[in-house]
């Protein structure tokens, strides 16, 4: 229900609009394993709009918290490997990670957990890469979130990806999540079957403010510049170092969604000499200036 009202509450952000149904941006349907009411954790029934036999093919399917044993019926986890199959994206959020990471579409691939489900995932599903110190994880079509705060920046992630960048910031500052918005928007790319170059993009994401340099990226995953640079290029159509400046910019595109913050301060904490260097760095990757892209959120 929380992810439901939160994508409701972007839709009316965005069209300024308190009706729901004119303002929406995603219809959201609960759908059970029957239609017969669930039980939630603290006793009020849910309602099942629609049952695995006549749910209808969705963009994003929705796997929330519960507790107990993981629900994962072979019924269910075909549904779930059909929807991906489809084309669908997959959000995940605490220990709705154990359920995705049953059906075995996380072998192989980077996901966040909760770290109390950490020990149980490694144990049964041993090829999922797991970062559990990332509170959300972006893999794709394959989102997971290790707690709550996390699947709200999740839901800053999904407006992003089907309503655009100025919806998504928006919605951030309402729910102040532009933080971890940052940590989704550079999360991008990561379709490619390169893992070395995986290693690289997330290190690259968490470090780009750093002062980090191509050569301390080829020494983090163990291979020389040169090679590192071939295949960053093949992987992703651009350059170690393009890579790093662009995830600066994108972590200076969230700072600019928060009010009051000085171009000076945001230059400072992304890692540039000065102002002046920030906005022709800023104006190069973006195409304007940092006072118009501010401009255009608060619009």
């Amino acid at each position: 229900m929380l992810i439901r009202e939160l994508l409701a509450v972007a839709g009316t952000l965005n069209a300024r609009e308190p009706d729901l149904q004119t303002a929406a941006m995603f219809d959201v349907t609960l759908v059970g394993p029957t239609l017969q009411p669930v039980r939630s954790f603290t006793g009020p029934a849910l309602l099942p709009e629609r049952s695995l036999r006549n749910a209808q093919r969705a963009q994003v399917l929705v796997l929330p918290s519960f507790y107990g044993d993981v629900p994962a019926s072979p019924a269910l986890l075909r549904w779930i490997v059909r929807h991906y199959e489809a084309g669908g994206c997959i959000l995940a959020s605490a220990s709705g990670v154990l359920l995705l990471a049953e059906t075995g579409l996380l072998d192989g691939r980077d996901a966040t957990c909760n770290l109390a489900d950490r020990r149980a995932i490694a144990a049964t599903r041993p090829a999922v890469r797991l970062s559990p110190q990332s509170p959300l994880v972006v893999d794709d079509r394959l989102i997971t979130a290790a707690s709550i705060t996390p699947t709200i920046d999740a839901c800053a992630h999904l407006v992003r990806r089907f309503h655009g960048e100025k919806a998504a910031l928006k919605f951030a500052r309402y729910a102040n999540s532009a933080r971890q918005l940052t940590d989704v928007g550079m999360a991008s790319g990561h379709e490619h079957g390169d893992t070395r170059i995986h290693s690289a993009q997330r290190y690259i994401e968490q470090h780009c403010c750093a002062g980090i340099t191509p050569d301390d990226v080829a020494r983090h995953i163990a291979m020389s510049q040169r090679n590192l640079a071939r295949r960053f290029s093949a992987a992703l159509g651009r350059t170690p170092l393009q890579y790093i400046l662009q995830c600066r910019i994108e972590q200076a595109k969230r700072m600019l969604a928060k009010p009051n913050v000085s171009l000076r301060r945001i230059a400072i904490e992304t890692g540039f000499s000065d102002e002046a260097v920030f906005r022709r760095a800023f104006k190069q990757v973006a195409g304007h200036a940092p006072s118009a892209w501010r401009a255009l959120i608060d619009s």
